[in-house]
């Protein structure tokens, strides 16, 4: 199986407000616990996407 090569960094988002600010609380064979610093979400739902490097200086974009 062949893995798609990574062009960025993989972000987590709160479904609740968008906010990267999201933290693990708590990871087992269960599943994971977020929270979100921002509006306080706790929950196993987050959106995860990644987000392109930071473009060279001079290079359009």
């Amino acid at each position: 199986m062949r893995r798609r090569p990574r062009k960025g960094r993989s972000v987590r988002l709160c479904p609740q407000c968008g906010s990267a600010q999201i933290s693990l609380v708590a990871g087992s064979i269960v599943g994971q616990v977020y929270h979100c610093q921002k509006c306080d979400y706790v929950g196993s739902l987050v959106f995860e996407t990644e987000v392109s490097e930071d473009p060279k200086p001079g290079d359009p974009g």
